[in-house]
């Protein structure tokens, strides 16, 4: 048994894991759907993670005795995308818990174990690496968790966040933890897809020690990003909790919602440099903090967020105008902002480019 400095960071990892999850099961501070997920996932992660040690760490005559027990659990990889799915979804909706048509998406996990039970009657002895038919339980996880990387995605375009938002920086502290999620998901998907190809598809033994040292390093970064974001930001776990007192049931929310909607599309009235959220509650007759309310939990934004939401759109329609020749502080001024600065810094966080690339790219696209 031979241990490397990766393998210690792989047992950090997987220790990391357990300790967050059992963190989440206890925190009471925010969503305890959300927080179930979340422990759920990181177990998953420890578990499919641990297999994946014991493998590299022990020699083949020892691990293979356990080669049934191995090739069954590494199945809970059919679990992560959906809870990841589900994680995103509890996170960005405070009402989100799961209905009993969800926990259809969990069927691959029992289906994959009784086709393995199934495979192990056929083969004395079982062992992984010579049975073939991985490829297919290896290739279907990658799809599978494909599929719910793309769902969470769109999910995340629903509450306006573009790919381009999503790359480049991101005030909301919610958004900015689902953006970390997602992309330590997409990286550890990627090193599976090379442990597939160099496994399951091209069978080429050397390029596995490669592929799973990234997975270890990965998985070591990734566990001590959460435990780091999460000591920098405990706001993160409470969440769902702000607004719990308040008096504004749902279906009030949703009628203030349409007249706040109408206000801005029709009235216009994040056109005024001087809009505060006290003027807001005057035009709809409720108190500041229901408006507060009403923007962070339909739009996930703050009240600045939100206003300077439209004033960009509204700085766009500006420039896209024909014959528009006002320079961009004049475009600033007539969209509703006060300044140049706080215009570019608003301009490139919902956008991802500053508004002069952005008056650059309607000129060239006018000239071609």
């Amino acid at each position: 048994m031979s241990i490397s400095f990766l393998h210690i960071a792989s047992f950090i990892a997987i220790f990391q894991a357990l300790l967050m999850a059992v963190f989440s099961l206890q925190n009471k501070k925010s969503s305890r759907t959300s927080n179930k997920i979340l422990a759920s996932m990181l177990f998953v992660f420890a578990v499919v993670s641990c297999c994946s040690l014991f493998k590299s760490i022990t020699p083949l005559q020892i691990h293979s005795r356990y080669h049934r027990q191995l090739f069954a659990l590494g199945h809970l990889a059919f679990l992560i995308g959906p809870l990841l799915y589900f994680y995103v979804r509890s996170l960005l909706d405070t009402e989100f818990t799961l209905r009993r048509r969800d926990w259809l998406h969990f069927l691959p996990f029992p289906i994959a174990v009784l086709c393995s039970i199934l495979v192990f009657q056929q083969y004395d002895p079982f062992l992984i690496y010579k049975f073939r038919g991985r490829f297919l339980f290896s290739g279907s996880v990658l799809i599978q968790n494909l599929a719910y990387l793309v769902a969470s995605f769109n999910i995340l375009r629903s509450y306006g966040l573009t790919f381009r938002s999503f790359l480049s920086y991101i005030d909301n502290i919610k958004l900015a933890w689902v953006r970390f999620f997602i992309s330590g998901y997409v990286v550890l998907w990627i090193i599976q897809l090379q442990l597939f190809l160099a496994w399951d598809a091209i069978e080429s033994p050397p390029w596995c020690p490669y592929a799973r040292s990234l997975y270890f390093l990965t998985t070591f970064v990734l566990f001590n990003g959460m435990v780091y974001i999460g000591l920098r930001k405990p706001e993160i776990f409470h969440q769902g909790q702000k607004y719990q007192s308040s008096l504004l049931n749902k279906s009030d929310k949703e009628q203030y919602q349409e007249k706040l909607s109408s206000l801005m599309n029709q009235e216009k009235l994040y056109l005024s440099p001087a809009l505060s959220l006290t003027e807001i509650a005057q035009r709809l007759d409720i108190a500041p903090r229901y408006v507060s309310q009403i923007i962070n939990e339909t739009c996930q934004q703050n009240f600045h967020e939100f206003v300077n939401r439209y004033r960009v759109e509204e700085s766009k329609r500006l420039m896209a105008q024909q014959n528009q020749y006002l320079n961009i502080l004049g475009i600033a001024l007539d969209a509703g902002f006060n300044s140049k600065s706080a215009f570019n810094k608003a301009f490139k966080r919902n956008t991802g480019i500053t508004p002069k690339e952005y008056k650059k790219r309607l000129s060239f696209g006018a000239r071609s």
